[in-house]
């Protein structure tokens, strides 16, 4: 007999129900299970109790909240399929807008008998070591611009001229930095020495000691006219150097886990792939491979651009069809993101040093049918997704020809 246990994932308790070769032959009523070691073990020794072996597992791919299922399954030797939520959306049949745990785990399991699913695909470790770093990443480059960002406002109130004397490209630099820790206040400026100036700035750096000597004669300049919100012993002070120092450290990690993510990608064949193309650099290559995986899996690149939701949509309607639709957006948005940026990059450097490259020539070539900005940059994308695509496969198969 085929059995088939339909998991509905949540946070922390997910809805469990066992089936028996169809949705009308349920042997255990859907009930809810509170995610805990024990808790599973016990559903487990329940399932031995049957003296039930071909248990097959089916569930949605839930953000990060399916994974300890998975496992635990997975080291217990059953089947377990993880399948897109987009894959239970469209089976869902109801004119009603009815959503229940308990009616899910009936519609997974209606998907698993009538076999009208694709497994996702489980990846090596390192694929998963490289995609937790690089989201991790993301996470922390967007909180340092909001601390970044509350950095300037708080020394707008304290020095505002720190944004003219330290432009945007310089003001976190660490050397910038360290100097505003020691003179968060225009009115503390003014109070020091040009020389105790100078050598908290050369003390850090070791450029030539008289252009810091110039440049403290600036800033103690702009200190003495500096119109300011706040006085010195202000909690505002406290908070600008503590801010300095976090923006230092934080920045410094950044460093340190991206230099990870490429040790981690530079044997992998796609990120050679990715460094054979003009402007795509180590960590770019790595961000690719940390979002797209293993490619091979796809059997055409047309795959590899739906699974970035690059894929154009497809609208018919009685006479009329569009097959040039907008992008679906239903796949990796991340990967997606990290495509845009790379060919917006490329388009916007190679074209204002009159470079010509393959991708700012496509770019013209859009442009010049009559598309938007934004459709010749995805143009360019789905144009460079083709040609990684292509370039591995050719790699794998003077390597493997029988693959």
């Amino acid at each position: 007999m085929n059995y088939c246990l339909a998991i509905d994932i949540a946070k922390s308790k997910s809805t469990f129900a066992l089936f028996n070769s169809n949705v009308s032959s349920i042997v255990i009523e859907p009930v809810d299970i509170v995610h805990s070691l024990e808790n599973l073990l016990s559903l487990h020794s329940n399932l031995i109790k049957f003296g039930i072996s071909n248990i097959s597992v089916i569930l949605e791919s839930t953000s990060t909240y399916h994974l300890p299922i998975v496992n635990f399954f997975k080291d217990r030797n059953y089947q377990v399929i993880v399948i897109n939520p987009l894959i239970s959306k469209e089976h869902k049949r109801t004119l009603r807008k009815t959503k229940t745990d308990k009616l899910d785990c009936f519609i997974l399991a209606d998907i698993y008998f009538k076999g009208d699913y694709n497994k996702q695909s489980s990846f090596d470790n390192k694929y998963e070591e490289m995609q937790y770093i690089s989201r991790y990443l993301i996470t922390l480059e967007h909180n340092l611009v909001r601390i970044k960002n509350r950095f300037r406002q708080l020394i707008g109130l304290t020095f505002p001229e720190y944004g003219t004397i330290f432009n945007n490209n310089s003001l976190f630099d660490e050397i910038n930095l360290n100097f505003i820790y020691h003179y968060p206040h225009a009115e503390i400026v003014s109070n020091k020495r040009i020389d105790a100036l100078t050598n908290t700035l050369f003390s850090y750096y070791n450029r030539h000691y008289n252009y810091y000597a110039n440049k403290a004669k600036f800033i103690k300049s702009m200190a003495s006219n500096s119109l300011t919100s706040v006085s010195t012993d202000s909690i505002v002070c406290n908070q600008i150097k503590e801010l300095a120092l976090f923006i230092i450290s934080e920045q410094k990690h950044l460093v340190d886990l991206k230099q990870q993510l490429i040790d981690l990608c530079k044997d992998d064949k796609l990120f050679n792939v990715c460094l054979s193309f003009d402007g795509i650099s180590y960590l770019t290559a790595a961000y690719l491979c940390a979002e797209l995986k293993d490619i091979s899996r796809f059997s055409s690149y047309k795959k590899l651009i739906a699974s970035c939701g690059l894929d154009p949509t497809i609208i018919e309607s009685g006479k009329s069809i569009n097959y040039h639709g907008p992008i679906s957006k239903r796949g990796n948005r991340i990967s997606r993101k990290r495509l845009f940026n790379i060919i917006v990059n490329i388009v916007t450097v190679y074209s204002k040093h009159h470079i010509d490259n393959e991708f700012v020539i496509y770019y013209r070539k859009k442009r010049s049918e009559g598309k938007h900005h934004y459709a010749a940059i995805i143009a360019c994308s789905t144009k460079l997704l083709r040609k990684i695509f292509i370039d591995l496969t050719t790699l794998l198969f003077v390597v493997k020809p029988y693959l």
